[in-house]
C-alpha cells in the first residue's frame, strides 16, 4: 500500500478506541490497538521499523474494531493475535486467548465461558482472568436461570438436572419455562453485560438485605459475592495481596522471556517462554509478551521488568487490576533480574542424549537424589526419574532419613537405601544410566561410599550451586552451558519434590501439636526439633519432660491427643 493510497483508506477510519487489521487480501498480517483508531493509523505513514515499512507496504486493506475503552481493546488485540497469528506481529509461542462470554444463538440460549467463541453467538468481553468470568456466569445463572449445558445434554431430557435443583437453571429442557419468559430473562442478561449494569447490582442489593433480614445469612453471603464478582468482572482498583512476584528479561537475541516467579519472597521456579521472531526491542518483546502470557495466566502482585514499559494502556490496564510494575527497586530484584536474564538463555528442551554423548554413555534413564530439612529436623529424601527427557513421576520415591543435621550422611543413607533395593531385586524400577547428586564433594563422596559399599555400580555426577558446578567423582567432566541446563532442571526437580516432602511432614507436625492447650509457639518448636511425628506417638511422659517448657500436665495432654 502506498504512502498515498494510506490517507484515503485511513479517511473513513474512527476516532474512537479499538483494534485495526492491515490485511493482505483476505489474510490478516498485522493487528494493532489504539485508544483512536484513525491517529494512531496516521503513524503508519512514516513506518518506525524496516518490519512495519515493509508490512505496510504488503497490505492492500485496513479493517477496523472499535470497543468501549482502551483496555477492552488491548485484550481484544491479544485475542485477534492468537487466533489469526499474524505474520508481521511479535507473538508468544503457545499463548491462549482471552475469555469471553458468550450467550448462544439456540432456541433456549446458553450462557458460557469460553476462548473461542462461535460465530453466531452474542459475545462480551473479553476479560482478564477466567476465575471471575466464570463467578460472574454463575451468579447471572442464578439470578436469571440461563441455561449452562451443551447441547447433547439439553436435548432428550426427561427430568431437570442437579443445575435445576441448585437453583441455577429454570430448566427449559424439561418445559418448566415458558419460551418468551426465557429469552426475556436472556434478554435481562445481555442488557447487563451490554451498559446498564446499575439495575441488576441494585436488585441483587435488595435481595441480600431482604435475606440477611429473614436471618437467611447463608444466601445473603452468595448474594453479596455475586454482587462483588460482577461489579469486578473488568477489574478493580483494589491492590493485589497475592505474594506473587514475577521477574521477567529478554534474552539478547529479543526472541524469548526469561521469568523469575516468587510467592512469598520464595523462589519457586525460573522458566522461559518463546516469542515467534526477534523483536526491534526488549520494550516490545516485553510488551508482546505481557499482553499475550497473561490472557492464560493470573495476574501477579507485582510484575518487574529490566526497561519501564511504556505502553500507557499497559499500565492502565495492570493499575486496574492493583498489579504493581516497574524496574527493579532494590539489590534483590535486582539479583533476582540477572537470575531471569540467566533463565532466558535456557535450553528450549532437555537433551538427556546430548549429555550422554558428552560422557561416553547411552543415556536414557538418569535418577538424581536430594535431601531437605531445617536444622536436622523432618529429615526426607527424594528420588526423581526422567527418562527420553521427560520426568516420570510414576518412578518417583522419597525417603524419611535419620533425624541428624549432616548432609553427608544422610546422603549416604539416601542412596544406599536406592542401592540396595535395587541389589536384593526389590525395586520394581530399572537402573538409571547416570545417577545425579544435589549437592558438592562431601555428598558426592557419599553417594559413591554408599553404591560401592552395596555393589552397585552406576556414572554419578554431583551438581553444585550457585554456579551449577559439575562434578565427577574422579575428574569434572567438560560440560557446556547447554548441556548443564539438562542437569540443572532435573535438579530442580528433585529438589522441588523433596521440599514439598519435607514442607508437608514439618506442617503436618505443627497442626497436630497447635490442638493442644497451653502448648505455646516457642515450645512447639523445641517438641518439633526434638521428635519427629512418629516419635511423638512413641514418647514416654519422661521422654516429652526432657523438651524445656513441658511438665507433667503438658507432657499428659500431649499423651492424651496422642493415645
Amino acid at each position: 500500500m502506498r504512502s498515498e493510497d494510506l490517507d484515503s483508506v485511513i479517511e473513513d477510519k474512527p476516532s474512537e478506541p479499538g483494534v485495526y487489521i492491515f490485511r493482505e487480501g483476505e489474510v490478516p498480517i498485522y493487528i494493532g490497538k489504539a485508544v483512536e483508531i484513525k491517529d494512531r493509523l496516521k503513524s503508519y505513514k512514516d513506518p518506525r521499523t524496516p518490519r512495519i515499512g515493509k508490512m505496510v507496504q504488503r497490505a492492500d486493506e485496513i479493517d477496523y474494531r472499535t470497543t468501549d475503552d482502551e483496555k477492552e481493546a488491548l485484550l481484544l488485540e491479544a485475542n485477534l493475535i492468537k487466533k489469526f497469528q499474524p505474520k508481521y506481529n511479535i507473538r508468544l509461542k503457545d499463548s491462549k486467548s482471552y475469555p469471553v462470554i458468550q450467550i448462544t444463538d439456540h432456541e433456549y440460549p446458553a450462557i458460557e465461558a469460553t476462548r473461542d467463541p462461535d460465530e453466531e453467538a452474542t459475545v462480551f468481553g473479553p476479560f482478564t482472568e477466567m476465575g471471575r468470568v466464570e463467578n460472574a456466569i454463575k451468579a447471572i445463572r442464578d439470578l436469571y436461570g440461563i441455561r449452562g449445558c451443551s447441547d447433547r445434554k439439553f436435548a432428550g431430557r426427561d427430568r431437570p438436572c442437579l443445575d435445576y435443583q441448585m437453583g441455577i437453571c429454570s430448566a427449559p429442557c424439561v418445559g418448566y419455562v415458558e419460551r418468551d419468559e426465557y429469552i426475556e430473562q436472556v434478554r435481562k442478561a445481555k442488557e447487563f453485560f451490554r451498559s446498564d449494569s446499575s439495575k441488576l447490582l441494585e436488585r441483587i442489593t435488595r435481595k441480600m438485605n431482604q435475606a440477611a433480614e429473614e436471618k437467611r445469612f447463608e444466601r445473603a453471603g452468595t448474594l453479596r459475592d455475586y454482587r462483588d464478582d460482577l461489579e469486578n468482572l473488568r477489574g478493580n482498583k483494589n491492590f493485589r495481596d497475592t505474594g506473587i512476584k514475577h521477574v521477567l528479561a529478554v534474552n539478547q537475541g529479543l526472541d524469548r522471556i526469561g521469568m523469575v516467579l516468587l510467592e512469598k519472597n520464595t523462589i519457586k521456579d525460573k522458566r522461559f517462554y518463546r516469542l515467534n521472531e526477534q523483536a526491534e526491542s526488549s520494550l516490545e518483546a516485553l510488551e508482546a509478551f505481557i499482553k499475550q502470557f497473561y490472557a492464560s495466566d493470573s495476574l501477579p502482585e507485582r510484575i518487574v521488568t529490566e526497561k519501564q514499559i511504556n505502553d500507557s494502556e499497559i499500565l492502565e490496564w495492570l493499575e486496574t487490576e492493583g498489579v504493581s510494575t516497574g524496574e527493579p527497586e532494590d539489590g534483590r530484584e535486582r539479583i533476582l533480574m540477572e537470575s531471569a536474564a540467566e533463565a532466558s538463555k535456557m535450553s528450549e528442551n532437555l537433551k538427556m542424549s546430548k549429555l550422554g554423548e558428552t560422557l561416553g554413555i547411552d543415556l536414557e534413564r538418569m535418577e538424581c537424589f536430594d535431601v531437605s530439612h531445617t536444622g536436622g529436623t523432618d529429615v526426607v529424601g527424594s528420588n526423581v526419574v526422567f527418562v527420553d527427557d521427560e520426568p516420570v513421576k510414576s518412578d518417583y520415591r522419597r525417603k524419611k532419613l535419620v533425624e541428624e543435621n549432616d548432609d553427608y550422611e544422610n546422603m549416604y543413607r539416601l542412596v544406599k537405601w536406592r542401592a540396595k533395593l535395587a541389589k536384593e531385586g526389590r525395586d520394581d524400577r530399572e537402573d538409571p544410566d547416570l545417577v545425579l547428586i544435589d549437592g558438592g564433594k562431601g555428598q558426592l563422596k557419599a553417594a559413591s561410599r554408599a553404591m560401592k559399599d552395596v555393589g552397585w555400580s552406576k556414572p554419578v555426577l554431583g551438581i553444585v550451586k550457585p554456579e551449577d558446578e559439575i562434578l565427577g567423582s574422579r575428574k569434572n567432566p567438560g560440560i557446556n552451558d547447554e548441556t548443564r541446563q539438562v542437569l540443572s532442571a532435573i535438579r530442580d526437580e528433585a529438589h522441588r519434590f523433596a521440599i514439598n516432602y519435607h514442607i508437608s511432614r514439618r506442617d503436618s507436625i505443627d497442626s497436630v501439636l497447635e490442638e493442644i492447650d497451653g502448648l505455646g509457639p516457642e515450645t512447639r518448636k523445641k517438641l518439633m526439633k526434638r521428635f519427629t511425628l512418629e516419635d511423638l506417638e512413641k514418647a514416654s511422659r519422661a521422654d516429652l519432660k526432657t523438651v524445656d517448657g513441658i511438665g507433667d500436665r503438658l507432657a499428659d495432654r500431649i499423651k492424651q491427643l496422642f493415645d
